[in-house]
């Protein structure tokens, strides 16, 4: 199973899981927490936003004088990766008032969500497996923070990670200890041996799992606790580290004072003030080394590479280690939004080699053009050098295949008498625009059909990029030109020319040790693509690529025709996220993005529900084909699918949401979020 379908599967089984807690668990007593900004100028410029004094703001003799210290505080430096909630009572009270958490709840959902439950469990036991605890097991005995955080251990090629929970369970020993006892049971019921050791003033629980068949290494899982708080680890010097540090002989904030984690909590939780959200609880915090956090998430999963190529050491070979840390601050529940986040991603040097792709700056963020119809599900623009990026690849691709290859394939397509005699480099690329549109729709009624996208490329002499899709599409096997008096749609329906084995061409171009013999199914059988010029001089030409022709076909004629004011930018829900946006301060971006669930998940939640997602030549279905439809060893999979309720009974939970990024000078800022109404 690749790598990207084990962590998506898995990540959705731990939001059920947590969600689904949040959802059926409510506080009645529990309060908002409410939004503070950290004090950045403080010793701690890490102090958590959302946290009333005495809640994990304790400064470094806290332990003396008797103050609750948060678990952030406690981390080692090893830390990689931390998903922290601030008073779990209150998260789970603000979630279950959002419209997701009513729609979870709702009495429509329930056959659903109560078999997904069953599945999260299983799903669950990695986590389980690995530290003892489930999510329920948390909701229970946690009355304010919980913690969950992830360990780099390079030394250790065995376990070169470790996995650690911290609950604050301040009021609530008795539910801590129920737990704990339930644990014991189910370790020891499933061969797990148990040895208590003494730590300074602490008892720890050290239980030793009995190995699967096949399994060299032994697994721990470590528990301890007290008045205070729960720890739950998978390596017992992880947990013994963290009581040193309360007994004083550690000191604290050797992972809080990190300066990327202060600037990640500190600069998201501003902006989450500037939200004005006064009223919305902050549920989340996280913060990630993304290449540490990359390895330890492939051991977590044990992913086995089935070649020699490490994406990981890949990526940072050509200089994508400059990404030092992302992370964010989440709050829900607002009087405006129902779901807000704000994050930032560090980078530290210049960005070179393959890494350069990443450059862009910000453009003024304009309105959206009139030509995507008001029954868009989506709208994402993104600003980006096309022509450097696509250059920026080349030692990547080299690097992947070992091999200078990159060049050779660029100037065989334009030297290959049999092939498009295409010059990239002159005609192609310098034509290119820095503006990338990408849009969605689907039609009705709902069928294998219906989903359908588009992507747009702005771009500066139309008829040079035309006469280069011409000469490419003459060669495609499978192209045919439709009937179109007002531009050249070149439709490509997969099977109707002569057969084209591209494997079997590289084989004999000498690129044989780079063919992958596995058949992977194509993620488009048929698909569309336009010069599209704008209808007055100084409008915009495209570049258009759709999985439709008729979608093409549509939103070019609208390009043609220049109409405006009936559109996608028309309707009352996109104003209202559009004004979102400008309150937030997106003048100047490098993506935005507006997204209407009502309409976006129609046809593939449709045909989910329906079994025949399997028929479904969308992008965005064939990869869900993959993910929900394929197990281990390509086992069946299925998710029960048929319980979901019509979505006409559930979309009135769907509100309008939408996203930024911005350029920093240290980085990108990120914001995304759902509308309360």
């Amino acid at each position: 199973m690749r790598v990207g379908t084990v962590l998506i599967r898995s990540l959705a089984a731990v939001l059920i899981s947590l969600f689904g807690v949040a959802a059926h668990h409510s506080s009645p007593a529990a309060q908002p927490v409410q939004i503070q900004v950290p004090e950045s100028a403080g010793e701690n410029g890490a102090s958590s936003a959302g946290e009333t004094p005495g809640e994990g703001d304790a400064k470094p003799d806290a332990a003396q004088a008797g103050a609750y210290i948060s678990a952030v505080d406690l981390l080692p430096p090893s830390t990689a990766g931390v998903v922290r909630i601030p008073k779990l009572p209150s998260f789970c009270d603000a979630w279950r008032k959002t419209q997701i958490g009513q729609l979870i709840d709702s009495p429509e959902m329930q056959p659903f969500i109560d078999d997904q439950r069953e599945r999260a469990a299983s799903y669950m036991e990695t986590l389980d497996r690995k530290i003892g605890v489930k999510p329920d097991d948390l909701y229970k005995m946690a009355s304010g923070e919980v913690a969950v955080a992830w360990m780099s251990h390079e030394e250790d090629k065995r376990r070169p990670y470790s996995l650690c929970v911290v609950a604050d369970i301040r009021g609530k020993k008795k539910d801590a200890d129920d737990a704990a006892e339930k644990i014991d049971a189910d370790l020891k019921a499933g061969g797990a041996t148990r040895k208590d050791v003494e730590h300074g003033k602490e008892r720890i629980r050290v239980y030793r799992t009995k190995p699967k068949p096949g399994q060299l290494k032994i697994e721990e899982i470590v528990l301890t606790w007290n008045d205070h708080r729960f720890i739950a680890a998978d390596r017992q010097s992880v947990v013994t580290e963290l009581l040193d540090v309360l007994d004083g002989k550690l000191p604290q904030r050797a992972f809080s004072d990190r300066e990327s984690y202060k600037k990640v909590i500190s600069d998201s939780s501003a902006a989450i003030t500037q939200a004005k959200e006064e009223n919305a609880t902050v549920c989340w915090e996280w913060y990630a080394q993304p290449f540490a956090m990359g390895r330890i998430l492939r051991e977590l999963f044990e992913y086995d590479r089935r070649d020699d190529l490490d994406i990981i050491d890949l990526l940072e070979r050509q200089g994508f280690g400059v990404i030092d840390a992302a992370g964010g601050v989440g709050v829900v529940s607002g009087e405006r939004f129902d779901i807000l986040h704000r994050g930032i991603v560090l980078t530290s040097g210049k960005l070179t080699k393959a890494a350069r792709m990443l450059q862009g700056a910000n453009a003024k963020r304009g309105p959206i053009p009139g030509w995507p119809t008001s029954d868009s599900g989506t709208f994402y623009r993104l600003n980006w050098d096309l022509e450097s990026a696509f250059w920026a690849t080349e030692s990547l691709v080299d690097d992947a295949l070992g091999d200078d290859l990159f060049r050779p394939m660029i100037e065989g397509i334009r030297d290959d008498p049999e092939g498009p005699r295409i010059d990239i480099a002159k005609d192609f690329l310098p034509n290119l625009d820095d503006e990338v549109i990408l849009v969605t729709d689907n039609t009705t009624p709902i069928g294998p059909e219906s989903d359908r996208m588009l992507i747009a490329l702005k771009i500066k002499n139309a008829d040079v990029v035309a006469g280069v899709v011409e000469k490419a599409m003459k060669v495609e096997p499978d192209a045919t030109k439709l009937d179109v008096a007002e531009f050249d749609v070149w439709r490509v329906e997969r099977g109707e020319g002569e057969v084209d084995d591209i494997d079997a061409q590289l084989k004999e171009l000498g690129f044989e040790d780079q063919v992958d013999d596995e058949e992977v199914p194509p993620l488009l059988n048929h698909w569309a693509i336009a010069v599209v010029k704008g209808n007055v001089p100084g409008a915009p030409d495209y570049l258009m690529f759709s999985s439709h022709s008729e979608l093409l076909i549509k939103l070019g004629m609208r390009v043609r025709s220049g109409v405006t004011g009936d559109g996608l930018e028309s309707t009352d829900q996109t104003k209202t996220v559009v004004k979102a946006m400008d309150d937030l301060k997106a003048d100047e971006v490098t993506f935005d993005g507006v997204f209407h669930p009502s309409i976006s998940l129609r046809a593939r939640y449709e045909l989910l529900r329906k079994g025949e997602l399997k028929d479904s030549d969308s992008v965005i279905a064939n990869l869900l084909r993959r993910i929900v439809q394929e197990g281990d060893e390509g086992k069946p999979d299925p998710i029960q699918a048929g319980k979901l309720p019509p979505f006409a009974t559930i979309n009135r939970y769907l509100k309008s949401g939408g996203s930024f990024w911005q350029k920093t000078e240290d980085g990108w800022s990120m914001t995304g979020f759902l509308m309360a109404k």
